[in-house]
């Protein structure tokens, strides 16, 4: 009886073991370019139905490894070529593909919904561009002027090495409402939201492709997302090893060069690669006669703002840190910069132990500086820019933790204003943490859901130059969780759905941020969409704790002053205020009760309020006829 036991058991299990042998399927095979028997790297092979799949390696081959019995079906596709769909028949199947150029509505994206999908399939709507489209591209400059004929895209040139990036409603200048990244890190500044693509280390040479994403994103993204994603996808090293060199020159005295050196080891499970860039020539200009009057309102020395009670004094300066010798790049008398000149560079690691697993280690700098437009006026911003950054991708988990430091520049190459004269230290540090898994649920409308948290920490520092009083309680943490499912509810209609919620540490509230899509596939080449997004925007940094002087009317009697959101601001009346239409009521003298955004909201709404106020203004002292102005 024992024997009999033991025999069933040993064939039970034998089965079993040859049931898992015979499962086992691995797929191999080459792409190459159908039009010149070129090999494809970068390919993307991806089992039908499944986000299950591998890319193809610098000689264009590619080895997939699966649990699932055959038959089944491949989808291969690339940027640039028309996609293909390959069964396959048998476990130990080789497979040679080649893939007609053309335009390709099966590629996969990875930026819409935080995961590999095709472009049909997205519930957003997205455009790529592609490494064939920058290199046929004339504008090689500044890699973001790429989008320039994106739909939903805004190419906003604030000079001639800086660019900031919009889209749809948004209308930001000195910040964005679009998300830019560079393999999945955030390039925007955290503190004020800004993004200087001269401190971004962007190079043309080590793209392999831009995902622009139209759109609220908040969902997937966090807080601020309110237009869209701009992400910018370089090339790993394992798949595009070798030398390239890029020369620019062009007008504006403008000259260039980039180098990108990669190499991959024979196994194809470990690469690196360096990229380096340097650019220089002429900015914009003012006229001297046109723009005399803006020319003539500019500070001709840059001060270091002298601070007492924590706060800018606007009366007193500190040490002169650039005189107008140094302004002045031309001798014209206009201390408006006229020249730049950046430097950056970054080096990658790539570790590729197994089919499914992937990491990088990653870090880089950059420096330079570009001239910038506000609703401060004319500025200068400089610095350098230090980053590192860590991830890895094993079947459906992705992990990363990167950091960002940008000293705002130093006392040689200083951020200032040009209408107040004054230096702003702006230095921020940044600490971005997530993970995020991704898995399938065939049994329930053969569905996929993602889920993650992140947490984002942003540290600055100006020595009470930015945050005046602000200075020491100007900590902005953001944690945030969320998922995401997508549902086949028909072979042509999927359900997306998705929630993130978010806290603050800066102000006392929690954001959610729900979305709801239907994507119909009507044929292979027509897909409708029909989505809702809600995507909130908290105040950044700057705007919570900044506390400065913009500019100084008269010294000692009347100065411009930016207070952020973290304190309340009221009007102190230095006089009765009476207000008629209310009954004849008057706010005593030296009343400091009063919230400016109740007067504020009296005035719109009852214009018989303005009496009372004319008679308080009335009642200050006219410095030097400034009433009448």
């Amino acid at each position: 009886m024992k024997n009999n036991y033991l025999m069933t058991t040993l064939t039970v299990l034998g089965l079993f073991c040859a049931n898992l042998l015979f499962a086992q399927s691995t797929i191999s095979g080459t792409v190459t370019d159908a039009e010149t028997n070129e090999p494809i790297p970068g390919v993307n092979i991806v089992i039908q139905g499944t986000s299950e799949g591998i890319n193809s390696d610098f000689d264009g081959n590619f080895s997939l490894s699966t649990d699932r019995a055959v038959p089944f079906t491949i989808n291969v596709s690339s940027v640039g070529f028309g996609s293909q769909s390959v069964e396959v028949t048998s476990s130990d199947q080789v497979l040679n593909i080649a893939l007609e150029a053309g335009e390709n509505l099966d590629e996969i994206i990875v930026s819409a919904s935080r995961r590999p999908q095709k472009i049909q399939e997205a519930p957003a709507s997205v455009s790529v561009v592609s490494a064939k489209d920058i290199e046929n591209s004339a504008v090689a400059v500044d890699p973001a002027r790429h989008l320039v004929n994106v739909p939903g895209v805004q190419i906003q040139q604030q000079s001639v090495n800086s660019i900031n990036i919009e889209m749809r409603a948004g209308s930001g200048v000195f910040g964005t409402s679009t998300l830019p990244m560079l393999d999945y890190r955030f390039l925007s500044q955290p503190a004020a939201g800004n993004f200087f693509t001269h401190q971004a280390g962007l190079s043309n040479i080590d793209i392999a492709k831009i995902e622009v994403v139209r759109g609220a994103a908040g969902a997937l993204y966090g807080p601020g997302v309110t237009s869209g994603v701009v992400h910018f996808i370089s090339k790993n090293p394992i798949d595009y090893p070798g030398t390239t060199v890029e020369l620019i020159g062009g007008e504006m005295n403008t000259m260039g060069t980039a180098v990108r050196h990669a190499y991959a080891a024979d196994n194809g499970k470990f690469g690196y690669k360096i990229n380096v860039k340097w650019a220089k020539g002429n900015d914009f200009e003012l006229d001297a006669e046109e723009d005399a009057a803006n020319i003539a309102a500019m500070a001709t020395d840059i001060y270091q703002p002298y601070v007492a009670n924590d706060m800018v004094d606007p009366t007193r300066r500190g040490r002169r840190l650039l005189s107008m010798d140094q302004l002045d790049d031309n001798g014209d008398g206009n201390p408006l910069a006229t020249t730049y000149e950046n430097f950056a560079m970054n080096a990658h690691l790539e570790f590729r132990p197994t089919d499914k697993t992937n990491a990088f280690l990653s870090g880089g700098y950059a420096n330079g500086g570009a001239l910038m437009f506000n609703s401060q006026g004319y500025g200068y911003r400089d610095g350098e820019d230090y980053w590192a950054q860590a991830r890895i991708q094993s079947g459906g988990l992705f992990a990363q933790v990167f950091y960002a430091f940008n000293n705002g520049g130093d006392d040689e190459n200083p951020t200032f204003l040009y209408n107040s004269g004054f230096r702003q230290v702006a230095e921020t540090r940044a600490l971005e943490g997530q993970i995020q898994y991704n898995f399938d649920l065939p049994d329930f409308f053969n569905s996929n859901f993602t889920i993650g948290a992140d947490y984002r920490d942003t540290a600055s520092n100006s020595d009470h130059t930015l945050f005046g009083r602000n200075e020491d309680i100007d900590d902005y943490t953001i944690t945030g969780a969320y998922v995401q499912g997508t549902s086949q509810l028909t072979d042509k209609l999927d359900l997306t759905y998705a929630a993130r919620y978010d806290t603050f540490n800066f102000i006392g509230e929690s954001a959610f941020s729900p979305r709801v899509a239907l994507v119909y596939k009507a044929d292979d080449k027509n897909t409708f969409r029909a989505s809702y997004n809600v995507a909130n925007s908290p105040p950044t940094a700057l705007t919570t704790y900044i506390d400065f002087p913009v500019s100084v009317i008269i010294p000692g009697g009347y100065d411009v002053w930016l207070a952020g959101e973290n304190t309340a601001q009221n009007f102190d009346a230095n006089a009765p205020i009476e207000l008629p239409a209310f009954g004849g009521a008057t706010i005593p003298q030296g009343s400091t009760s009063v919230p400016n955004a109740y007067l504020y909201q009296a005035l719109i709404t009852n214009p018989a309020v303005t009496g009372g106020l004319s008679q308080a203004y009335n009642n200050l002292p006219d410095f030097a006829g400034l009433r009448q102005l």
